[in-house]
Formats: C-alpha cells, structure tokens, sequence
C-alpha cells in the first residue's frame, strides 16, 4: 500500500504531494467551476459555441435550402413541417434562421477581431509613448467618435459597397478576384466574402471607443514601478510592450472584446433591418423587414423567432462579458 502510495504521489521534503492533473481534466475542472460560479456567463458561452457550431453545419442542420420557394405554404403557422413556420415566399422559417448562424458568428467575431487589433494599435502606442503622439491620436479619435455611430456605419457602407458583378480580394470588390466564391454555395466559407464589408465598416466604428478604454488600461499599467525597473535596465520599448504592457492589459482585452461582440451582432441586425448590410443571404435582422411588418400583426411568429435569436445572441453574449471581467479582474473578483 505504501509503494501504491508513492507511484500516485511525489515526495518532496519529506511530504507526499500528488502529481498535477493533466492539462484536459484540469480544463474540464475550469469549466465546471466556471460554470458553477457564474452560471450567466456559461450560458453566453454556450451560445457562442451554439451559433458558431449551427453556422458550420447549417447546411446539414437546415431542414430546407435557401432558394426553396413553395407557393401553397405561404404564411404557414408553426407545425411539424416547419418549425418555425414559413415566410410570404413560402420559405421555411426555421431554415432560415439556421443559416443566418453564419452571418451572425462571422460578422460577431470578425469585428471582435478586427476592433481588437485595431484598439490594440491605437490605444498602446497612444498610451505608452505619451506627449505630442497621443494628444494627436486622441484629437483624431475625438472626432471620429463625434460622428453618429450609425451615420458612419452606413457611410462606409456606402464608400466600400460592391459593384454588381464584382467580388474583388475577399469580397472587398475591389483587387483581384481571390478568395471564396459567394456564389459557390451556401457553405460557410463561401459566405465569408458576403460580410467583408459589413465587418469592415463595424471594426472601423467600434475601434474607436475600444482605443480609449485600451489607452486607460495602458496608461494604468504604466505607471508601474516594474515598468520603470525595466526601463532603467535598458529595455527597448517594444520588449516593455511585449513583455510587460500587454500580458497586464490582456484580462480588458478579453472582457472589451466578448462585450463588443453584442454590440456587433446588434448592429448588423440594425443595418440589415435598413436593407443597406447583407441583402443576398438570410440574415436575422432582415427577417424583421419588408413584408414582415405587413404580416407581423396576423402572423405574430414571424417577426417573434429573430427576434428571440437576437436577443439570446446580444443578452449571452453581454452576461459572458460580465463574467469574464468578474473572473480576470482582480479587484472584482469574489464581489457576486
């Protein structure tokens, strides 16, 4: 029993201390605990997962395409059929809505991508460097978020609108014709080109209210008295970045972004209500237009299942932002 004893632990000073979990049972043990601790937030992750998962396989998952059109099921209420009933082309709802799973996790965590790396460029090099270069990038942010939030959505929208015919470098429509085809089916890979522009115009507007909180996080870490032992030592200021600015400002970083998230799958929601965001595939936010305010009124289910998806999205995604800043945040930690 003794020797038993020793293959499952390790002696060390005379104490027996067991071996540390491997790496996938102290992962699973994160989650639990997690979970257990902030049940809000594992229910926006388990959205996260969920939207992503159902954009991936919405082909398999769909129980129609996307070009169906069944004239004597036009505003069909929900049945066995069609789960969530069809639409005043005859288009099953359900289907529908799967489908916009792609629009929805790519235009959400390519903008969260893009606002990151933006912010990132912006508010590091403001905060760090300081004097003449941050009160110059700082009058610029200043003035770009001046302009209202959606005027500018749907001016960029306008400036980097494809031309009719033209797909250009990733959907851009403009540059060589390379990346996906839009039109080579209704995979997700095939609907990336389709959100460039929407994702695009997103980063630029929200980068710039991230920058500001990225500059304060910066600025905080900064006057740090490990940041001034570096810098006496001779530390070039990349490597302070690098090794000693970014790890402390990670815990914001990652709080800002899954809170973004929300806010990018609102807007697209927002700008493909107005019919100037995706227009040639399924997305949420144009489900709650067009005929569907002519119909809502006798055909309640209509605008009633995006809406539900929007909500579930933008709501999980916002209680997973709060409990990532309650666990990465020190001072916060252990308050609810």
């Amino acid at each position: 029993m003794a020797r038993a004893a020793a293959v499952e632990s390790v002696q060390f000073g005379g104490q027996y201390f067991a071996p540390p979990r491997p790496l996938p049972v102290r992962f699973a043990l994160g989650i639990l605990k997690f979970s257990k601790a902030k049940p809000m937030g594992a229910f926006g992750a388990f959205v996260l997962i969920l939207i992503v998962f159902v954009g991936l396989f919405s082909p398999w998952i769909a129980t129609d395409n996307l070009i169906t059109q069944d004239k004597d099921a036009i505003l069909q209420s929900p049945s066995a059929a069609h789960w969530f009933g069809t639409d005043e082309n005859g288009r099953d709802l359900f289907s529908r809505i799967v489908f916009g799973c792609q629009v929805t996790a790519l235009v959400g965590l390519g903008t969260v991508l893009l606002v990151t790396m933006l912010s990132l460029l912006v508010g590091v090099t403001s905060g760090y460097f300081g004097g003449k270069l941050d009160f110059l990038v700082q009058r610029f942010v200043d003035i770009w978020l001046s302009f209202p939030a959606i005027f500018l959505i749907l001016t960029l929208l306008a400036v980097l609108n494809v031309r009719p015919g033209t797909t250009g470098f990733f959907g851009l429509g403009r540059g060589p014709d390379f990346g996906p085809d839009p039109n080579g089916g209704d995979w997700f890979w095939n609907t990336f080109p389709r959100t460039t522009i929407v994702i695009l115009a997103l980063g630029l507007v929200l980068a710039g209210g991230a920058s500001r909180v990225v500059r304060g996080a910066v600025l905080s870490t900064k006057a740090s008295p490990y940041i001034e032992a570096a810098t006496v030592i001779g530390a070039t200021p990349l490597r302070i970045i690098l090794r000693h600015v970014l790890p402390n400002i990670l815990a914001t970083v990652i709080v800002l972004s899954t809170l973004y998230l929300g806010t990018a799958i609102l807007a697209e929601a927002t700008i493909s209500f107005l019919g100037v965001g995706i227009t040639n595939f399924p997305t949420w936010g144009q489900m709650l237009s067009g005929q569907v305010r002519l119909h809502a009124e006798k055909h309640l289910y209509l605008p009633l299942f995006p809406g539900v998806a929007i909500f579930l999205a933008v709501f999980g995604f916002n209680m997973l932002g709060d409990a990532l800043r309650d666990v990465l945040d020190p001072r916060l930690r252990g308050s609810r």
